[in-house]
């Protein structure tokens, strides 16, 4: 019975452009979203990194505080177009005379943009405040003669730069592939694209109900436990070919159209064992939503809505370390984060004990849901008559 279900099933898919479009085009569609999003952050951020210097009248040092900006990343203007809102930051009178021997109260008035996002607003922030603190080291280094003050100002500002730089003191790490910004998220869509099922699953529920499967099946001498059974390994099957689809879109074709290291998986035994357990949880779960429902309505509002929140409560949409304390920990029990971080330790290089927790945790979240869908379905299928 379990290969009719299997046809069965995959006629109901292949005919219902709905369903394909859930299962395939939109995760697919929504991982290369994000992640190109993602890789187009950094290069955004940079560009947006503009300023206006007003007042540069004001002070001697002026010429060095803007090429010392530009060593930054900034690009830096002398007025500002009436048209186009930009950050500005004005040097005062008498502000020489604060920089070393701290004279008087002049500061210099720094306006950022509203417009930027409060990740650029804090770049912005810690770049102009590492320019000041070079420009002290430069004024420093010319008053005890570590540099020459008739040299070019492009010299003098290699010179202050190459003296403040502290890379060395920093061993280097190996980088790995998810380091990257475009790549970190590709685990966390993955698992989102995945837990969508739910939909499929619901409207099928939904579809034999009303066209009578359900009743006809009651006279059939076939307990209900095994057709739902049948029915959840056919479904784990089609998770099964999801995943392997996002597996190839995100660690391959995503990486190589971005020019970045390919995210590799750690073994084959292992990414069979992870793409199982995580593919039983989320059909566990979708089971369980789709046994509650009753109408197409709830399945894409219970379904979708359900699956967003669990999203945005597993760290997805806005990292973990961000969270408050108290979402944090809701966080970290929730079935997306488990499978999440499984896909995280299946692409780095070794597994730690943490890769068998969360296993343990998915598997018995699994099963209770599952349970839990099984008793509510037979609940279902005792009221059931012919209409």
């Amino acid at each position: 019975m379990l290969i009719h279900t299997l046809k069965k099933e995959a006629r109901l898919i292949a005919n219902d452009l709905h369903s394909l479009a859930v299962l395939l085009l939109m995760p697919v569609v929504f991982m290369v979203i994000m992640t190109m999003a993602s890789s187009q952050s950094q290069q955004t951020i940079q560009e947006n990194l503009q300023l206006t210097i007003k007042g540069m009248n004001h002070s001697e040092h002026s010429q060095v505080i803007a090429k010392l900006l530009q060593a930054q990343g900034f690009s830096i203007s002398n007025q500002t177009h009436l048209d186009e809102p930009t950050s500005s930051l004005t040097i005062t009178p008498h502000f020489d005379q604060q920089v070393l021997m701290r004279q008087g109260t002049s500061q210099l008035q720094l306006i950022i943009n509203d417009e930027l996002a409060p990740q650029t607003r804090l770049l912005m922030r810690e770049k102009i405040k590492a320019s000041l603190a070079q420009l002290k080291l430069y004024l420093y280094m010319l008053d005890t003669g570590d540099l020459d003050a008739d040299l070019v100002l492009d010299e003098q500002i290699k010179l202050v730069t190459a003296a403040s730089d502290v890379d060395y003191l920093l061993a280097k790490a190996p980088e790995k592939a998810l380091h990257n910004p475009a790549l970190n998220s590709v685990p966390a869509w993955w698992v989102f694209g995945i837990y969508f099922i739910v939909l499929p699953i619901s409207l099928t529920f939904i579809n034999e109900r009303n066209n009578g499967t359900l009743v006809r099946l009651k006279t059939y001498p076939i307990s209900m436990a095994r057709y739902f059974y049948n029915k959840a390994c056919a479904y784990v099957l089609v998770s099964l070919l999801q995943t392997g689809l996002l597996a190839l879109i995100g660690c391959i074709v995503i990486p190589y159209c971005l020019d970045l290291p390919l995210l590799p998986l750690h073994s084959l035994p292992y990414s069979l064992f992870t793409f199982i357990i995580v593919s039983f949880a989320a059909i566990a779960f979708a089971l369980l939503l789709a046994s509650l429902v009753s109408s197409y309505e709830q399945a894409i509002v219970v379904g979708g809505g359900v699956n967003i929140i669990l999203a945005a409560l597993s760290g997805f949409m806005v990292p973990l370390e961000i969270m408050p304390a108290n979402l944090a920990i809701l966080a970290e029990g929730s079935p997306m984060y488990w499978s999440a971080q499984l896909l995280r330790q299946l692409m780095n290089e070794s597994i730690e004990h943490s890769f068998w927790q969360h296993s343990a945790l998915l598997w018995g979240f699994s099963l209770l849901c599952f349970a839990a869908a099984l008793w509510t379905f037979n609940k279902k299928m005792r009221n059931l008559t012919w209409s």
